[in-house]
């Protein structure tokens, strides 16, 4: 899971894409790209929280394991 803080350009409450700000602030879990997009284009603040990427660590390359290369 994903958590960000968020800023917006004016303090006030609202609601974009799920996410509640209050006074102009608010953490979100897993908001969705297109509302990180949004929020960026239309000047609010988005840091990331966590300090774990998304996703399972890229360990080894992709492709085929030796086994299935293998003829015979």
């Amino acid at each position: 899971m994903a958590r960000y803080a968020i800023t917006a350009p004016h303090d006030g409450d609202e609601q974009i894409g799920g996410v509640t700000i209050a006074d102009g602030r608010a953490t979100a879990t897993d908001p969705g790209e297109g509302v990180l997009l949004y929020l960026r284009r239309h000047g609010y603040t988005v840091e990331p929280l966590d300090d774990e990427p998304d996703g399972p660590p890229d360990d080894k390359p992709a492709g085929r394991s030796a086994a299935r290369n293998k003829r015979g």
